[in-house]
């Protein structure tokens, strides 16, 4: 058996380490194969898609650097009108940054304090009117928009929960694509959130359904569609 220097073989892992630690600094995650959704519903409604990408999400800061693997943002409440005009406050703006198809994806995103009333009523029904759960409102918002960036392409907007994980839409020059969380992944500190991206796709027999009803006069939750066309998104 060859003789080995031992100081060859501590560079080696030197080298290594340092590759390791170059890859972390630049937020490089491997992309799975045959990724598992621990949810069974969300399972069989990716085997439908013809094409997702599974990325990992970070928060960065304004200038695009790293800040944290958790995802959920809420911004404080308003308070009063001269600090709901603050839109430089610190919670009312939050960034993202997703590797996705060999480009960077940099989201820069306002609350939506108009997305919901501040003081509405929450109601969850578990089986009858009995197991209603009443909640009211917490008085913090986690629903944005804004701008979405794709390196060498272009930019578009972005409408977006992070209340737990980032779930919504973003468009970009060349088409419209949906974000939302792997369901049931078990969190780590330090680790990725796994997340699906994936393209608006619009089915033959959506289409039919579209000529087939009456159009909408009045757009649906402030966007450009009516509630017709929404309910085609597939």
């Amino acid at each position: 058996m060859p003789w080995v220097p031992r100081n060859w073989v501590g560079n080696i892992f030197l080298v290594v380490q340092f590759l390791d630690f170059q890859a972390l600094c630049n937020d490089r995650q491997p992309q799975p194969g045959a990724f598992s959704f621990p949810d069974k519903r969300q399972e069989h409604f990716i085997k439908t898609l013809s094409e997702y990408h599974v990325v990992g999400p970070v928060k960065v800061n304004a200038t695009g650097h790293f800040v944290s693997h958790a995802l959920h943002h809420h911004a404080s409440s308003g308070g009063n009108a001269r600090r709901r005009r603050d839109l430089e406050h610190q919670d009312d703006q939050v960034y993202y940054k997703i590797a996705h198809e060999d480009k960077n994806l940099f989201f820069n995103l306002t609350v939506n304090r108009g997305f919901l009333f501040n003081n509405y009523i929450l109601e969850r029904r578990y089986g009858n009117l009995t197991g209603a759960k009443m909640e009211s409102h917490s008085g913090s918002s986690c629903h944005f928009h804004g701008t979405v960036l794709q390196s060498g392409v272009g930019d578009g907007t972005a409408a977006l929960s992070a209340c737990k994980g980032l779930t919504g839409f973003f468009r970009l020059p060349h088409g419209d694509y949906f974000i939302e969380p792997v369901k049931m992944h078990p969190l780590a500190e330090g680790k990725h959130h796994p997340h699906i991206i994936y393209k608006r796709q619009v089915h033959p027999d959506s289409l039919k359904r579209r000529w087939a009803s009456p159009e909408q006069k009045e757009p649906a939750c402030g966007l450009n569609e009516g509630r017709v066309n929404l309910w085609e998104i597939t």
